[in-house]
């Protein structure tokens, strides 16, 4: 595995989100490459702490709108090394349930497939959050019209969640919706449960 392989998978990624067919023939569809696209997440861990300071500064941003003062506590190593335990976890959680679920709907024969796209398409749908993130940061919007924007990039990402998981499968659009619609729950459950139980962690944050 070398930079060249993992460029022409996020490459594959991409035209996937442009309902490009024939990017599934760029994927690397072996059982190796079911393997390789778990590393994708190490594509995944500078955006999601790149996340976790946009988020900081947001929160200081709407008490300051508000005429309140911000919070004194500062994103440090700490956070840092929770936040990617956090993502580390999750990035497993639907993978393991979808193959139970594959089993059950008897379309286990696609689930290597599926996880592929589903782990290199999770680095495009994070590229996408990149551009509000970083113009917040510089100043050059305000933090009202980066959270329209990151609004926008999610809708995207349901789409495009949808799209993966109709042509991985090869399924119709109901049930497509439906394995979308379960791993958007899922992820929604999973970051409560992750900030219901952050004060236990970083007792700053309490």
């Amino acid at each position: 595995m070398n930079l060249t392989y993992v460029q022409n998978s996020l490459h594959a990624a991409l035209r996937l989100a442009v309902r490009d067919p024939q990017a599934w023939g760029k994927f690397d569809l072996t059982a190796d490459g079911f393997f390789r696209s778990f590393v994708a997440i190490l594509l995944v861990v500078p955006i999601n702490i790149l996340y976790d300071l946009f988020d900081f500064r947001l929160a200081q941003a709407r008490a300051l709108s508000d005429g309140k003062i911000p919070s004194s506590v500062e994103y440090g190593f700490v956070e840092v090394l929770f936040s990617t335990a956090a993502l580390v976890i999750g990035w497993f959680v639907f993978p393991l349930v979808l193959l139970f679920l594959l089993r059950f709907l008897d379309l286990s024969h696609r689930y290597a497939t599926m996880v592929i796209a589903h782990n290199w398409g999770s680095v495009v749908i994070q590229l996408l959050n990149v551009p509000a993130i970083v113009l917040f940061s510089l100043g050059l919007i305000s933090h009202q019209v980066a959270l329209d924007l990151l609004f926008v990039t999610f809708g995207l990402a349901l789409y495009y969640r949808f799209y993966i998981a109709q042509t991985a499968l090869d399924i119709g659009w109901g049930l497509a919706v439906g394995i979308s619609m379960l791993e958007l729950l899922m992820t929604i459950f999973f970051v409560l449960a992750v900030s219901d139980t952050r004060f236990l962690w970083l007792p700053s944050s309490a």
